[in-house]
C-alpha cells in the first residue's frame, strides 16, 4: 500500500500556490532597493584649512556655502573655474596597499587593524562658475566622487560617480540701526547625481569593482533640490553671529538601473525611492580683531566657533555632541598669504593659501570622525586647490 495518498488536484494546488509565492519573492526582491541619498558638496580648500563653512562669516564666493543671509553684505566676486580635490582614508597606507600584489588582501587587513576603513574622493571642478555681488549669489558646480566604506568584512559600500549642483541665493538688510543689522537669507539648490553603486560583504564587492565588471554594478539616478536658510547678526565690521538651516527642506529621488546599459536604455530595475536629506541647523559667532595701523604685516584676522548638527540629538542613534564643535582662525599676510588653523570634530585642521592674483591656491588638512564617539573611527582628509576668482 503506497503511502503518498495525496489527492492528485492538491498536489496541483500546491504547486500552483508555491509558484506563486516564489514569484511574489522574486519580485519583492527585485523591487527591494536601499540607498542613502549622498549630500551635494563644494570641496573647498580654503574653508577645509580652519574647519569648515562657518555660519557666521561672509567668504567670498564661499559665501554659497556658509550662510546665505552672509549674502546681504558680500564684495563682488566671480568665479570662472575651480579644481579643488580632496582625498581621505588611511592615506599614509595607501601606497603599500596600491604596490600589494593583493590588494583586496591587504584592504581587509586595514580593515582589521583600525575598526573598518573608508577611502574617498570628492573633487570639485572644472566647473565652479558663478557670482556673488551684494545681496546675490549663484554657482554651478560639478563634482566627481568616489568611495569605499568598509566598516567591517561583512559590510561594505562602493560608489563613483558625478554630480551637477545649481545653487542661487539671496540675503536681505531687514534691521539696521547705528552700528547693528540683521540680513536673513535664502538659498535654493537643485542637483542631479549618477552614481555605479554596490553594496555587500566586503570581498563581493571589492572583487566586483577590481575585476571592472560594468555589467555587474547597478547604476543610481539620484535628483534632488533643496532649501537653506539663514540669518546673520553683525555688531559693526567685527562681531557677528548666524544661525543657519542648510536643507531645510530637501527631498531626494533616487532611481536604480541593473547595469550602466538599462541605464543609458531608461529601464529601471526597481521603484523611484523617496528620501530626504537631513537638516543641518548650525549657529556661530565669528569676530575679526581689530589691528593696529602700524601692523603691515597682518592684513587681517579673525577667528569663528560653531556649533553644528544641533537636531541630530533628535535621532535615535546620534553622534557625540563634543563632536560638534568647531572653532578656526585665519590670518592674512600682506594680502597674499593666509594660514588658517581649526578643530572640528575634535581634530586638528590646518590649511595655507597663496593668492596669486591671476589664481587662488589652497592646501589643507584635517580630521574627520566617522563613527559616533571621538577616537572611533578617525579619518585623515588632505585638500589641494586652484581656483580663478576675481
Amino acid at each position: 500500500m503506497s503511502l503518498n495518498t495525496a489527492h492528485p488536484k492538491s498536489r496541483l494546488v500546491s504547486g500552483i500556490f508555491f509558484f506563486l509565492l516564489l514569484q511574489s519573492f522574486v519580485l519583492l526582491s527585485a523591487q527591494a532597493f536601499k540607498f542613502e541619498p549622498i549630500r551635494p558638496v563644494i570641496v573647498s580648500g580654503r574653508t577645509a584649512g580652519y574647519g569648515g563653512a562657518y555660519s557666521a562669516i561672509e567668504a567670498g564666493f564661499d559665501t554659497l556655502t556658509t550662510n546665505p543671509a552672509a549674502l546681504a553684505y558680500v564684495d563682488k566676486e566671480w568665479a570662472v573655474a575651480r579644481l579643488a580635490a580632496n582625498v581621505a582614508g588611511p592615506l599614509f597606507d595607501l601606497p603599500v596597499i596600491v604596490q600589494s600584489d593583493d590588494m583586496i588582501s591587504s584592504i581587509l587587513g586595514l580593515v582589521g587593524d583600525n575598526n573598518g576603513v573608508y577611502i574617498g574622493l570628492n573633487m570639485t571642478g572644472p566647473i565652479a562658475f558663478g557670482k556673488v555681488d551684494r545681496n546675490f549669489g549663484f554657482g554651478v558646480f560639478n563634482r566627481t566622487i568616489a568611495s569605499a566604506d568598509i566598516p567591517s568584512i561583512s559590510r561594505a559600500t562602493v560608489l563613483s560617480g558625478e554630480e551637477i549642483l545649481l545653487v542661487g541665493g539671496y540675503g536681505l538688510n531687514v534691521w539696521e540701526k547705528g552700528k547693528q543689522s540683521i540680513a536673513v537669507g535664502l538659498q535654493m539648490k537643485g542637483f542631479f547625481q549618477t552614481f555605479v553603486y554596490e553594496s555587500g560583504t566586503a570581498i563581493t564587492v571589492l572583487n566586483t569593482f577590481m575585476n571592472m565588471d560594468i555589467n555587474g554594478i547597478p547604476t543610481v539616478l539620484s535628483t534632488g533640490f533643496g532649501v537653506d536658510v539663514g540669518v546673520l547678526y553683525r555688531l559693526g565690521d567685527n562681531f557677528s553671529a548666524g544661525l543657519t538651516c542648510k536643507d531645510l527642506y530637501t527631498p531626494v529621488f533616487s532611481t536604480r538601473y541593473e547595469n550602466i546599459g538599462t541605464y543609458m536604455m531608461g529601464e529601471p530595475d526597481a521603484d523611484t525611492l523617496y528620501d530626504r536629506l537631513a537638516p543641518n541647523l548650525t549657529a556661530g559667532v565669528a569676530y575679526t580683531i581689530p589691528l593696529p595701523d602700524r601692523w603691515n604685516t597682518i592684513s587681517a584676522w579673525k577667528v569663528m566657533f560653531d556649533y553644528r548638527n544641533a537636531l541630530d540629538i533628535l535621532n535615535p542613534l546620534y553622534r557625540n555632541p563634543v563632536l560638534n564643535f568647531a572653532a578656526g582662525t585665519e590670518i592674512v599676510l600682506l594680502d597674499v598669504v593666509s594660514l588658517r588653523a581649526g578643530i572640528r570634530d575634535t581634530y586638528l585642521s590646518s590649511g595655507l593659501g597663496l593668492d596669486l592674483t591671476v589664481c587662488q591656491i589652497d592646501f589643507a588638512m584635517y580630521g574627520t570622525e566617522m563613527g559616533l564617539d571621538p577616537g572611533r573611527r578617525p579619518l585623515l582628509n588632505m585638500v589641494f586647490s586652484v581656483g580663478f576668482v576675481y
